[in-house]
């Protein structure tokens, strides 16, 4: 049985943005397994797509806040 994922906390983008970046790969290769579709036009369904647009923002977050880290020790 593979690991437990890490916590989504709903899908809250600045809560996502404290995990690891690979905390949030885990958790974007188990929504694109569990959201893939099979229409031929979508890739993944909405519910998938707004899980995934979440994780994209908070890596956004996690690198302007480490971005915004160096700056202050630079």
């Amino acid at each position: 049985m593979m690991d437990k994922l890490p916590r989504n906390f709903g899908w809250n983008r600045l809560k996502l943005a404290t995990l690891s970046y690979e905390e949030i790969s885990r958790l974007e290769d188990d929504v694109k397994a569990n959201h893939a579709c099979s229409d031929g036009i979508n890739m993944y369904d909405k519910s998938g797509y707004k899980k995934l647009d979440a994780l994209s923002w908070a890596v956004y977050h996690k690198q302007k806040a480490e971005r915004k880290g160096e700056a202050n020790h630079g």
